[in-house]
């Protein structure tokens, strides 16, 4: 039988069980108490970092992701490792103008609904009155899965390692949106039994966890989900401990197409867009759709987590104090650079580079020649943000320690550039093999979705070779359009309706069991600039 312990928190003196051999961040988010985690889980942040005592006496201080619980222990939790509501920056969003008529012309009574965009790594939250479509609130917070991987299929194969796992991944995502939902009703002084519907898209991995459906039939080939139709579950069933209320899940595509780009193609009017309109919605999973001449094509890259920061060397997400956007003047100088900073305070200083930001970077690397074609540093010596570290391996820097928040240098290493080239190459075959498969040479059209494309830049996104050669007029960023559509369908179930119909008519484009989508990869690993 597995043994539990106690945690007394200090200093209120709250006392939790904890089974043997869970994380202690794991056991405070089973609580709904959550701490930071900008590393994703790995330790290295140092955020959520705890004061424990245990009975002999003996303290110290750990980092409560890696600390496992093996004996009874009291805590002591900084206030600085506590996550806030408004700690990761959520993006904008906005409705097509057949939304806004619809609902302008609407009345009664209001009616308050939650929608949800749960992303592998960030879940955004909106309250909204679902009368108007208006959204009263909003707020995105880490997906605390992330404690079991990066990726949806550490998710999947975390499901696969114990019996109780799928359990324990449904319990924190649920803990998470509930603790969004608890903030959100706050802030507008509403209480729980005013909510009367919740909608969440995501990819189909997250789905099944949120649905406590087994995901590992996704995970293995021929990579098929349990369910694809639409479905409703109770909120009280997946475990939310407020008034039971419906809770609505968008239709699924494939193993790796979700509702989430159906939501986004909501929120874009793909109806209306021109034929040869690609919609790219970016995040650890890239999900593409192209509006053919009489179908709509749809395909999934995994571009990898260092889009949202969250496996990079300084990474973090986008919170304040993240580095977000960087320039360089000279090769001899130190960079400028630029940080989430929404409440303008002028003692903030970083600690931590987010995906936009190392994405910026390695743009200017390109442009100024401080790395090849391939991606490796160039050997010059006259580069002064070139430094090595202990174990002699270049990096560059982008703040030395004494100009960061907790004294270590935030810097991008030849493995983060790395990773941007693994995620980049994936997205720009995946847009080629998807165009190719509908006939097309290149797009009309580009209309970039998710939080992370909200904040890249178009020319840093063409220098890295990220997407096609296009004019940057023909490139659209949109916000999170997965969230709006989210909110579009949350307010008025003819959308629901639509993305159905949707789902039927879309066909998809397989990657895996393409035999040169390998040979494609490897090519695109390169950076495009210097070429001839």
């Amino acid at each position: 039988m597995t043994e539990q312990y106690s945690v007394q928190i200090l200093p209120n003196g709250r006392n939790i069980n904890v089974k043997e051999g869970r994380t202690l961040m794991e056991a405070l988010v089973g609580q709904s108490i959550f701490l930071r985690s900008d590393c994703g889980g790995r330790g290295t942040c140092g955020k959520c970092a705890v004061k424990i005592t245990a009975e002999d006496g003996s303290a110290d201080t750990v980092t409560s992701c890696n600390y496992l619980v093996e004996k009874n222990i009291s805590i002591e939790i900084p206030e600085t490792s506590m996550l806030s509501s408004h700690v990761i920056s959520k993006a904008p969003v906005s409705f097509p103008d057949s939304f806004i008529k619809r609902k302008a012309a609407a009345a009664g009574e209001d009616r308050y609904g939650i929608a949800c965009d749960l992303g592998t790594t960030t879940i955004a939250i909106y309250l909204c009155n679902t009368v108007n479509g208006e959204i009263l609130s909003s707020m995105a917070v880490k997906n605390p899965q992330a404690l079991y991987g990066d990726d949806v299929m550490s998710r999947i194969g975390a499901v696969n390692q114990e019996e109780n796992n799928l359990q324990r991944l449904q319990n924190l995502v649920v803990k998470a949106i509930e603790w969004g939902i608890a903030n959100l009703l706050k802030n507008q002084s509403l209480e729980h039994d005013r909510l009367h519907s919740i909608t969440v898209v995501g990819n189909p991995t997250m789905m099944h966890i949120l649905a406590g459906v087994d995901p590992s039939s996704i995970g293995t080939f021929p990579y098929m989900p349990e369910f694809f139709d639409a479905i409703t579950r109770s909120s009280a069933e997946l475990g939310f401990g407020f008034n039971d209320i419906p809770l609505q899940l968008l239709p699924q595509i494939s193993g790796f197409i979700g509702g989430d780009i159906l939501s986004a193609a909501l929120a874009v009017d793909f109806d209306s867009q021109p034929e040869g309109t690609l919609v790219i919605d970016l995040g650890t999973n890239g999900e593409l759709l192209l509006k053919g001449k009489d179908k709509i094509y749809a395909t999934s890259c995994a571009t990898g987590p260092a889009f949202e920061g969250a496996s990079l060397s300084c990474g973090t997400q986008a919170i304040p104090g993240a580095i977000n956007r960087v320039s360089i003047d000279t090769r001899t100088e130190f960079c400028n650079y630029s940080i989430i900073n929404p409440k303008n305070r002028s003692s903030l200083k970083p600690f931590g580079v987010c995906g936009t930001g190392v994405i910026s970077a390695v743009a200017e690397f390109c442009r100024k020649l401080i790395i090849e074609p391939g991606g490796a540093f160039v050997k010059d010596q006259d580069i002064t943000p070139l430094v090595a570290d202990e174990a002699g391996k270049i990096r560059y820097l982008l703040v030395p320690e004494e100009a960061t928040q907790d004294g270590g240098p935030v810097y991008i290493s030849q493995k983060d550039i790395r990773s941007v080239q693994l995620g980049k190459a994936a997205l720009i075959t995946g847009i080629e093999f998807l165009l190719k498969a509908a006939g097309y040479e290149q797009a009309e059209k580009i209309i970039i979705a998710g939080a992370f494309g909200t904040h890249i830049e178009k020319e840093d996104m063409l220098t890295l070779g990220m997407i096609p050669e296009i004019d940057p007029e023909k490139i659209i960023i949109a916000g999170n359009s997965a969230g709006a559509g989210a909110v579009m369908v949350l307010s008025d179930s003819a959308y629901l309706e639509k993305s159905i119909a949707m789902a039927e008519t879309i066909e998809t484009v397989d990657l895996a069991t393409d035999l040169k989508f390998q040979e494609v990869f490897v090519e695109k690993l390169s950076f495009p600039f210097m070429k001839n």
